[in-house]
């Protein structure tokens, strides 16, 4: 048996092969020379190798974390279409239905008009019984040449499969490799007007120019997707870079930076308005396929190896990452973790020096261990660790440089005015006015931080911050309501809302007062609640935080979010805010800790 002689690669982009222009990494992703070839290669495939097949990827969403085994790309590969006789065309599966519309037409065959307003190839169309202004594909199907899991050809005819609405009953190792269509002869002209009109049609009611998948969810009995979603007044309604389209409401768009992720939880919530508005569960016609971008999940202690809880650190957060670290160790163990407690003073290749570990929990607070430096050392040292990378971890660390990425993905976050000496403060109260808020920009925990309600209070905020030794900034002042929003594997975890008699949540609110109090459920009605994880997801991702980390939001008179920073190695002591939301939803502390180690599988 001769071998393949297609292209092979390996962790390739799906984001490159589908029309809503998202998706993960296939492990392999095979683009077979023709169909000949495709038969060899799937001949010369172990039995237990998984296989998805995709064409122009249409009215598909491919999950962010990507689809293991091998991907079958049939986009210009399966392109064989000709007449067989005066009634029928043969057609392979990778042929674009538009082409085929445009084929029919030309040879003077009506009844296929219709497909010029599918945006997928032959093969999905088959898949989904697609259908555009009336028509369906099965209605015309005659015969199906199919290819099964051990690489055999054969033929059936359309009566052996049953197909409804969006829908054909076809089993797990059968795939479609060409079918042939009957047709019938009728006027070109009216034909190609047909087509012309339908596409015109297609370019006033729906959003072509953007990306998107075609049409997300089924019509109902006796009514419009489109309709229904319309009247929720979801039009416009965004997660993330994913929109319900303005031109059509049963579209779903991709506003230039949306993940799988936010499309998916956006098609949940319509549909979730949907069911509580009118009673109506509204099915999607999309392919969703491929794995959630979660950390791999472990299930035995011994598979983590040695943990080095690094804990401790240089910074003014040290007691804390003290109290953190003590937490975490004693959780691992409770879980059956080989871990070990190591409490970093100096240098941490010094700290690790001499002993044998597999991985490190980062429990380091602060400059030294939030801040990328000591990512960067566990990168050379090649121990995998817990949350974010260098980068991430850099920029989070620097509340005035996160402030900058945001403000340049037009994210709200409140104006701010940078303070190097005395002289600048006439400036920043021209600009910022009073109350503001004087932060050092490399601390964390509220630490150097000072409410300013007049001159005098801001010199001395000034000299507060300035002995951090550091960068800093005044920032207008928020009237509002204090939020903060968990992150755990890609997951936003309920938010809690803070409330205290200080002036703000400084030092003395988060660790030693009695007085706070934290909200979670936090008042928020579920859309509000959604809207405001999914920006905390958004501002998180833009600095390509990984693993777990924790927005602080406020949410000001004017009901407008603002963001105000981002932790990447938030606290873990009895006050701290993550384990708080993670109990919300039944995640206690040792589970939610081992849940934090699995982040560091991955690196």
């Amino acid at each position: 048996m001769s071998e393949p002689t297609g292209q092979m690669r390996f962790n390739e982009s799906l984001a490159n092969y589908t029309s809503w222009r998202v998706g993960g990494l296939a492990e392999r992703f095979y683009q077979p020379a023709d169909k000949a070839d495709l038969i060899r290669f799937v001949q010369n495939l172990p039995e237990n190798e998984p296989l998805f097949w995709m064409g122009l990827g249409s009215n598909l969403l491919v999950r962010d974390g990507g689809i293991r085994g091998t991907v079958i790309n049939t986009k210009n590969r399966l392109k064989v279409m000709q007449c067989v006789d005066d009634e029928t065309i043969y057609v392979e599966a990778g042929v674009p239905c538009a082409l085929v519309a445009k084929f029919c037409a030309e040879q003077g065959w009506v009844g296929a008009e219709f497909l010029a307003g599918i945006p997928g190839t032959m093969g999905g169309a088959l898949k989904m019984n697609a259908g555009a202004f009336g028509g369906e594909t099965w209605k015309i199907v005659q015969k199906i040449e199919m290819l099964n899991r051990r690489g055999k050809v054969f033929t059936k005819s359309a009566q052996e499969f049953e197909s409804s609405y969006r829908h054909v009953n076809l089993k797990a190792d059968e795939w479609f490799l060409a079918s042939t269509f009957k047709l019938e002869k009728g006027d070109t002209s009216e034909s190609q007007q047909n087509i012309k009109a339908l596409l015109v049609k297609r370019a006033n009611s729906q959003p072509t120019n953007q990306p998107s998948c075609g049409s997300v969810f089924k019509n109902p009995t006796g009514d419009y997707a489109a309709r229904l979603i319309e009247a929720a007044g979801l039009k416009g309604f965004k997660i993330g870079g994913a929109q319900v389209s303005e031109k059509h409401a049963n579209f779903i768009i991709n506003t230039g930076n949306a993940t799988a992720a936010d499309i998916e939880q956006l098609m949940t919530f319509v549909q979730v308005q949907i069911a509580q508005k009118y009673g109506i569960n509204l099915q999607t016609e999309v392919c969703i396929v491929g794995e959630k971008l979660n950390a791999k999940h472990i299930e035995r202690a011994q598979d983590f190896g040695m943990v080095a809880v690094l804990m401790g650190g240089n910074s003014a957060e040290r007691d804390v990452s003290l109290r953190s670290g003590a937490a975490v160790h004693a959780a691992l163990v409770a879980r059956g973790v080989n871990a070990l407690a190591v409490d970093v003073t100096g240098n941490v290749i010094d700290s690790l020096a001499n002993l044998d570990v597999d991985r490190v929990f980062n429990i380091i607070h602060g400059r030294g261990g939030e801040d990328g430096v000591l990512q960067g050392v566990l990168d050379v040292l090649k121990l995998p660790y817990t949350g974010s990378g260098v980068l991430a971890s850099a920029l989070a660390m620097d509340k005035l440089r996160t402030k900058l990425c945001w403000r340049g993905a037009n994210l709200p976050t409140p104006n701010w005015f940078v303070l190097k000496t005395e002289n600048d403060i006439d400036a920043c109260i021209e600009v910022l006015g009073f109350p503001i808020i004087v932060k050092p920009a490399l601390e964390g925990s509220s630490i150097g931080m000072s409410k300013a309600k007049n001159r005098a209070e801001l010199v001395v905020a000034l000299e507060i911050a300035l002995a951090c030794n550091c960068e800093v900034y005044a920032e207008a002042w928020v009237t509002g309501d204090e939020y903060t929003v968990s992150i755990l594997q890609g997951q936003a975890l309920p938010i809690i809302r803070l409330e205290t008699p200080h002036e703000f949540y400084d030092y003395e609110a988060k660790y030693n007062s009695t007085t706070t109090q934290y909200h979670c459920p936090c008042g928020l009605n579920a859309e509000q609640e959604l809207q405001l994880q999914q920006l905390a997801l958004q501002a998180s991702g833009i600095i390509r935080v990984e693993g777990w980390a924790r927005v602080d939001v406020f949410i000001d008179q004017n009901g407008q979010a603002q963001l105000i920073e981002i932790n990447t190695v938030p606290g873990m002591t009895e006050h701290s805010l993550v384990p708080m939301a993670a109990k919300q939803v039944g995640i206690d502390f040792n589970t939610l800790v081992w849940r934090i180690l699995e982040t560091s599988i991955r690196k």
